[in-house]
């Protein structure tokens, strides 16, 4: 008996039934784009050999000159970040040469960008305008003028306060009070009240205060 084709494909699902996330596919580097390196003492002191590796130097190098970032081009070395940290630190072979390589592959593009931008300069003037802003500032960036306060208007408020002091004291000496702060409050007016108004019911006066006629 043949089993039934077409059956429904069951992807294998994470946790809560989700669907895990497609891996993540970093570009192909072909090899003969590589530069060619060759590092000294790919062998560490103790023993045993480096991961600093001429392919992998090779592939950094090649990220880089194409304008990526170190953390960048440690992924597509198959490193982590933090050991191209390390190994742009460590004192020692292979490590000094390969610093020396970054180094000049980081030039390298800053120089060629640099190239592209001052060739473009003569058509779009605004590019030499922001390359001198940024290579002599000094002379070329952008100044912003803030005005300052006028230097005669200096006002010492502890002085101020003390005259002020000194004149409630001789109104007072002389039985004068010093002049009300008038605040302007808002009043909201009473509501109209439609009932009418209310009459006031005066007594009888009492019969004793009664003029009597004569």
């Amino acid at each position: 008996m043949k089993r039934a084709t077409g059956a429904p494909d069951r992807r294998r699902t994470s946790h809560g039934g989700r669907p895990r996330k497609p891996t993540k596919k970093l570009p192909t580097i072909r090899r003969k784009d590589l530069p060619r390196v060759d590092l000294p003492c790919q062998t560490r002191s103790r023993g045993g050999k480096t991961k600093l590796t001429n392919h992998r130097a090779a592939v950094i190098l090649h990220a880089i000159s194409c304008g990526c970032y170190r953390e960048t081009a440690a992924e597509l070395a198959s490193v982590k970040a933090e050991t191209l940290s390390h190994w742009m630190g460590w004192t020692g072979e292979p490590y000094e040469t390969f610093q020396r390589l970054v180094r000049k592959a980081e030039a390298d593009l800053e120089a060629r960008m640099v190239r592209i931008i001052t060739g473009q300069a003569e058509v779009r003037p605004e590019l030499a305008l922001a390359i001198l802003e940024r290579k002599f500032p000094q002379r070329w960036a952008k100044v912003s003028v803030v005005a300052s306060p006028p230097q005669h208007l200096n006002f010492d408020l502890a002085n101020i306060l003390q005259k002020v002091q000194e004149r409630i004291a001789q109104r007072q000496a002389l039985g004068q009070l010093p002049p009300a702060t008038i605040i302007n409050a808002s009043v909201k007016p009473r509501p109209h009240d439609p009932r009418p108004p209310r009459l006031a019911v005066v007594a009888n006066p009492p019969a004793g205060n009664e003029s009597q006629p004569t």
